[in-house]
């Protein structure tokens, strides 16, 4: 850790309260200090998330202040370990929600990889076979331009879940702007009726405030936000008409009575913050090969299309599946897109810092160790109040290490940040 938690700690104490901190974080034999115990459990947790960048500086930041009110015994402060609990739950959330989003992304495109694949082992399948035109008419042909014409969907509806994400964000970032500006046209509104006016603190801020009068426009940021809702939302209803298409020729491959005797057109909405009316125009639906029907009476008139048997009904099985889960997928990024619009300046300067995604991927896990560590060393320290501190000490180092816990993960860079939090502590101010 580059900073010197203690005497940051001491800096900011008032001179009054120094002598004291400094007498209190003596760690003595006799018994230890309930700020003590929450001390080295804080301490030990900003170390680790200092070292591997877990926080953004101005939350960690914010989570050293706590440390210094736990020995300032400010009266109404939170604990130091809630807060710090609550705030790595948020950063947890914001890293899920860049790793959720990545996973449905990807896991779309190994979809349409794998129907390529096997249209593409199909297509070999008849290269190596001599059929005659009655065979190929049956069946081989009107099935190969059936799989070729649903895989140019699949790869549409991939690429434009792509552009989905990106405009959601457009959409998330001007809503923050559009809200900052209502905030704004407030105030305005507010200090134009004098309620604010006495509150003018200097020559600089009432010269602001003219500016601000003469110049403030929030129709802009208005304007802006309906833009990047209907691209949004046009780029939504797009990607559910391509859903609802993969859905029907899906039907085509599955046994008919197995089909869905009413109309299953209900797509899932991929946002649930969408504020355009849905306009959903119904389409003429386009007629595809009943390909399944097709199959079963080609290998009753054409025994030699029983070589084609297995790699057929894989396909048909593959086309099921990646129906299904290109379903659960929109279910799963409009949950993920969530903090897009709940918490938008965390989830982008997020994302601007870092945009490598495995290394989010890496500090969620750790994360995700540290939040139930936390949680059990915060039980920890109310426990035997009376034992001292040598003992405490080794009761959480073998909380640390214990075998098969949430944070196994991440015991020993605990262990070593914890080694260093103690020889913060046990330095006499």
């Amino acid at each position: 850790m580059h900073v010197d938690l203690t005497l940051a700690i001491a800096a900011n104490l008032p001179p009054g309260h120094r002598a004291r901190a400094g007498h209190d974080m003596m760690l003595n034999e006799k018994s230890t200090d309930p700020q003590h115990r929450e001390a080295l459990v804080s301490m030990t947790a900003l170390y680790f998330i200092e070292e591997h960048a877990l926080l953004r500086p101005e939350l960690l930041e914010d989570a050293k202040k706590s440390l210094q009110a736990l020995f300032l015994r400010t009266s109404g402060e939170e604990t130091m370990l809630r807060k710090l609990i609550e705030i790595l739950k948020t950063t947890k959330q914001i890293h899920q929600s860049f790793a959720s989003i990545s996973n449905v992304l990807s896991g779309i495109t190994r979809g349409a990889q794998t129907v390529g694949s096997k249209v593409a082992a199909y297509k070999q399948a008849l290269a190596t076979m001599t059929l005659s035109a009655e065979e190929n008419a049956a069946f081989a042909g009107p099935f190969l331009s059936f799989s070729q014409t649903l895989l140019r969907k699949i790869d549409a509806f991939d690429n434009n879940m792509r552009q989905y994400v990106e405009f959601k964000e457009t959409e998330a970032r001007y809503a923050s702007i559009y809200r900052i500006a209502m905030e704004a046209r407030e105030r305005l509104k507010l200090r134009l009726a004098g309620v604010l006016g006495s509150q003018t603190r200097s020559e600089v801020e009432t010269r602001i405030r003219q500016n601000v009068v003469s110049s403030f426009d929030y129709s802009e940021s208005e304007s802006n936000l309906q833009f990047a809702q209907r691209d949004a939302h046009n780029k939504e209803e797009e990607i559910m008409a391509q859903l609802e298409d993969i859905r029907v020729m899906c039907q085509m491959a599955k046994n008919p009575v197995m089909r869905n005797k009413t109309d299953d057109s209900s797509s899932p909405t991929i946002s649930s913050y969408s504020v355009m009316p849905a306009t959903k125009t119904p389409k003429p639906r386009a007629d595809y090969d009943d390909v399944f029907a097709l199959f079963s009476k080609a290998l009753r008139q054409h025994p030699r299309l029983l070589q084609l048997k297995d790699i057929v009904l894989e396909l048909f099985r593959l086309y099921q599946n990646s129906y299904g889960m290109f379903r659960l997928d929109c279910d799963r990024l409009s949950k993920a897109m969530e903090t897009m619009f709940d918490n938008s300046e965390a989830y982008f300067e997020t994302k601007e810092e870092d945009k490598d995604i495995s290394a989010k991927r890496e500090k969620l896990m750790m994360i995700e160790g540290l939040i139930p560590f936390l949680e059990h060393a915060a039980v920890l320290t109310t426990e035997n109040a009376t034992e001292d501190y040598g003992r405490f000490s080794r009761r959480l180092s073998n909380l640390i290490s214990e075998k098969k816990a949430a944070w196994v993960h991440v015991d020993e860079h605990l262990l070593r940040a914890k080694v260093q939090a103690e020889a913060e502590l046990s330095t006499r101010l």
